[in-house]
């Protein structure tokens, strides 16, 4: 079976410069045989786009996603530079490590520029307790998707223990995708993988993929354990390389 890994990042724990982080992930990516792999550009991280666009240019199994402050008035035309004279192919946004406000008019702007340019957002949706007791609310996610109707947004980690009403929701707005990074091994031993599970049949396994969110754990580690997680709730093979390789593929027209 072939894989593409929809979700993952530099390890800035174990690595002080993003060339090094970049060669150990590609080197476990081709261990893995992943054959793309989406890098999301983190501001937090410290390390800057020029160097994340030399990294994707180097590496041709690693593709790359913009990571920009919404709040930024310049921000439309940052994103416009980073998929126009370099190598990015989307938009990353994660309320929690930036801290903006999911209803601001700014992030519609920006989400629809995304639109407008013809490139996917994926926006972080997992409600950690930080993320609770700042207000965490389904609700915001789909009204931003109801407000930029021509962008494709991808919530990632399915939502976390909301996956249920996130699911929902999702079947009422046709521009919206999942991918199940984290989520499905966090929350092993609980209820929350049946969850995931019961909202990829009650999609048909459309509209949902495979992410690792490397250096969670290791490329392997996390593709051999989501595997082994779905087949013991009963994913068949031909549903498993949906979400493993051709639901994204498609996507994004690789």
């Amino acid at each position: 079976m072939k894989y593409i890994d929809a979700h993952l990042h530099l390890d800035s724990r174990n690595f002080d410069n993003p060339f090094s982080a970049a060669e150990s992930l590609n080197n476990e990516l081709e261990a893995a045989n992943i054959e793309k792999a989406l890098l999301l550009h983190l501001n937090i991280q410290g390390w800057s786009a020029e160097d994340i666009d030399s990294i994707i240019c180097k590496y041709p199994r690693i593709e790359a996603f913009f990571n920009v402050e919404p709040t930024d008035k310049n921000a439309c035309q940052q994103l416009s530079a980073a998929i126009s004279t370099m190598n990015f192919c989307g938009l990353k946004l994660h309320p929690r490590l930036q801290k903006f406000d999911m209803n601001c008019s700014l992030l519609v702007e920006l989400c629809r520029h995304a639109g407008d340019l013809g490139v996917p957002v994926l926006i972080d949706a997992f409600p950690d307790g930080s993320g609770l007791m700042h207000g965490f609310n389904v609700l915001e996610y789909s009204t931003l998707a109801k407000n930029c109707p021509n962008t494709r947004f991808i919530w990632a980690h399915m939502g976390g223990h909301h996956v249920i009403d996130m699911m929902m929701l999702a079947k009422r707005l046709e521009n919206v995708y999942f991918d199940f990074s984290f989520s499905l091994l966090y929350f092993q031993g609980s209820s929350i993988p049946q969850n995931i599970v019961y909202a990829m049949n009650s999609m048909r396994f459309e509209r949902i993929f495979y992410g690792s969110d490397y250096p969670d754990r290791s490329i392997e580690t996390t593709l051999l354990s989501s595997i082994e997680v779905l087949k013991n709730l009963k994913v068949n093979d031909i549903q498993l390389e949906k979400l493993l390789y051709s639901n994204f593929k498609e996507f994004m027209a690789w």
